[in-house]
């Protein structure tokens, strides 16, 4: 089975939650990764709302 196929069945969706927090640190990194992935035609519509 090639590896796109392995990850699309092993998928779950977690509703069980930690009450932690996200450290700041972590929390940058994921929204500078979100602001550097590609889209459509390169046009860079992002919007993000963080709560904690």
């Amino acid at each position: 089975m090639n590896e796109t196929m392995r990850v699309i069945k092993s998928r779950r969706s977690i509703r069980k939650f930690k009450p932690d927090p996200v450290p700041d640190e972590l929390l940058n990194a994921m929204l500078e990764c979100a602001l550097l992935a590609p889209n459509a035609r390169n046009q860079q519509k992002w919007h993000f709302t963080v709560i904690q």
